[in-house]
């Protein structure tokens, strides 16, 4: 095996002030220009006009809107969690079980496996709790591990934009640098297009896709790459970025409103009757009695929008200590990659985009989040062969341990999100926010622990050349073995699809039930001899997560973008 050159990033990471440095507004549009209709209006076109004209007074159109909106209440929200730079999920997910050659060396070094210096001490190890297999990296989450759906036979690729979009759009031809089409969609949007309707700001993300140190500024412009604006508006991506800059983003909400879309509300509000009662108006409908209880809600207690939403958005003591929010965590910092201009994703730590995440959420603003690490490479821990060792080549130092990052941006922060949903009651409903929402666990691929040097052995190099190579080489480069794991109200909570062989370090393919592939051994990976894969069996990819998060959403992922892989069945639970 030869590994990837590794990336190379400048480790200052300079904290800026949010508020310091000019951040480019989303390009999203909150108002069309033209064509207006009143089947089409959102609720942040409501929002605007009743913040320009008030909210109208006529209680029979605002009981049938209620009357209407109820009738046809199907809450749902989703949150993707991604873990930029890949975790090592031999240590977490997708947990092997295997000798530290750190320790003990093999005179064959393309057999030997590196881990943690601790490796198979109390924690540094293999556990099983339930029905589900992890490694220590997964400790942190235990807890919540009755309530998840682990999938550990997983491949990707290796490349950090080329997966990362994969991640987004789901699995199909499509290149990176081309410009993006009317019928693609990422799982956000696609989830948005479904339920966002009625949400003033629904499709939050913290991902910023030019933080990518290694995309140039100028070749991925306009639709090239991830682009925020498929589907209709209401679906469209919104970068929240810091709290400061989300509040900047819905005084555009609270201030104005252009004539085209004023009078497509008048034009509704004059016949709030008739527009009740029809069916292809039923998504503006419920945009209205939507923003009516925003209006209402913000107005009752603050005197005015404004007041409310400045002064104490985000700005609540005790939960910033709920999720441990220090001043530091709402600042963004830069990374530089490879030589480049520093990038930022403009974005705060992810407790704060947690916490920002729930509140908007309970005040009926958003309903679907993209959470992702702050800092650009967060978890690229390349490291090469000839450091697992001190300078005398003999006292081992081991591979680099990912628990305390895995804390920070995952368990910690987590653990607070869940506990808020699961604490807050939907609108009197007697159902949680936690029972009504999704959680995706992902990153865009795994970590190496090994790597072959029979390529270096076979070149016409000097012995010392080889040695120099053999001790350069990256053993945690990008690797396409890797997993994810989904927790939240529709998730066949403690439960594991399939796994890695011990001897191949490859996923087992499973089959459409969630069972192993009979014929391979699931303890070696190998194809059992005289086997052949089972016709029906498959290794899942970015591509089945993006289908099953629909599916989880009770959306059918057929047809919602260009995806071509379909949901895996057996990560939903069957309600009784």
């Amino acid at each position: 095996m030869n590994a990837p050159r590794p990336c190379e990033i400048d480790l200052d990471i300079v904290s800026q002030k949010a508020e310091s440095t000019p951040i480019q507004l989303p390009r999203r549009r909150f108002l069309r220009n033209a064509g207006v209709g009143a089947a089409a209006l959102t609720c942040a076109d409501f929002l605007r006009y009743f913040k320009a004209h008030g909210a109208p007074k006529d209680s029979r159109a605002e009981r049938l809107a209620a009357e209407a909106a109820d009738a046809n209440d199907d809450p749902h929200f989703l949150t993707y969690w991604y873990l930029e730079g890949g975790w090592c999920g031999y240590d977490m997910f997708n947990p092997v079980m295997t000798v530290n050659n750190v320790h003990q060396r093999l005179e064959r070094i393309s057999d030997e496996r590196y881990r943690v210096i601790n490796w198979g001490q109390e924690d540094y190890t293999i556990y099983e709790q339930g029905n589900i297999r992890y490694g220590y990296l997964a400790s942190g989450g235990k807890d919540l591990l009755g309530e998840m759906a682990v999938v550990s036979s997983m491949h990707t690729g290796s490349g950090h934009s080329r997966d990362r979009l994969r991640v987004h759009m789901g699995d199909y031809r499509m290149r990176t640098s081309d410009e993006r089409e009317n019928d693609e969609r990422s799982v956000m949007q696609a989830f948005a297009e479904v339920y966002g309707q009625n949400y003033a700001l629904p499709n939050l993300s913290w991902h910023w896709w030019l933080s990518d140190g290694e995309l140039n500024e100028v070749q991925y412009r306009g639709k090239r790459g991830y682009y925020h604006g498929l589907g209709p508006v209401h679906a469209h991506t919104i970068y929240a970025g810091t709290p400061q800059k989300l509040k900047r983003m819905i005084q555009q909400i609270q201030d104005g409103s252009d004539d085209p879309v004023n009078r497509a509300v008048e034009g509704f509000l004059d016949q709030a009757h008739q527009n009740v009662l029809k069916d292809d108006h039923l998504e503006s409908v419920k945009s209205y009695h939507s923003a009516r209880q925003i209006y209402r809600q913000l107005n009752a207690r603050g005197g005015s929008v404004a007041a409310l939403d400045l002064a104490q958005l985000f700005a609540d003591p005790e939960l910033k200590e709920s999720f441990g929010v220090s001043r530091e965590d709402e600042l963004i910092t830069y990374r530089s990659v490879n030589g480049n201009k520093a990038r930022s994703k403009f974005s705060p730590n992810v407790n704060v985009q947690a916490m920002m995440s729930y509140e908007m959420m309970r005040a009926g603003l958003s309903c679907s989040f993209f959470i992702e690490s702050r800092d650009v490479r967060r978890f690229d821990s390349h490291f090469s062969r000839k450091r697992l060792w001190e300078s005398d080549g003999r006292t081992p130092r081991g591979m680099p341990d990912q628990t305390k990052m895995m804390a920070e941006d995952l368990w910690n922060p987590l653990h607070a999100y869940v506990d808020k949903l699961k604490s807050t009651e939907y609108r009197q409903t007697g159902k949680s926010y936690y029972d009504l929402t999704n959680i995706v666990l992902t990153s865009e691929f795994g970590r190496s622990l090994h790597g072959g040097v029979g390529g270096i052995l076979k070149r016409d190099i000097s012995d010392e050349e080889k040695a120099k190579q053999i001790g350069g080489q990256d053993i945690c480069a990008h690797w396409k073995v890797t997993s994810c794991a989904f927790l939240g109200g529709n998730v066949k909570g403690d439960s594991q699809f399939g796994g890695i062989g011990e001897e191949t370090l490859m996923a087992v393919p499973i089959m459409p039930d969630g069972s192993l592939d009979p014929n391979y051994d699931p303890v070696t990976g190998k194809l059992r001899e005289g086997r052949k894969a089972h016709e029906k069996s498959f290794i899942p990819n970015h591509g089945d997560v993006y289908a099953t998060a629909l599916a989880l959403s009770g959306i059918d992922p057929k047809g919602k973008g260009r995806n071509e892989r379909p949901a895996m069945s057996f990560v939903v639970r069957k309600h009784s």
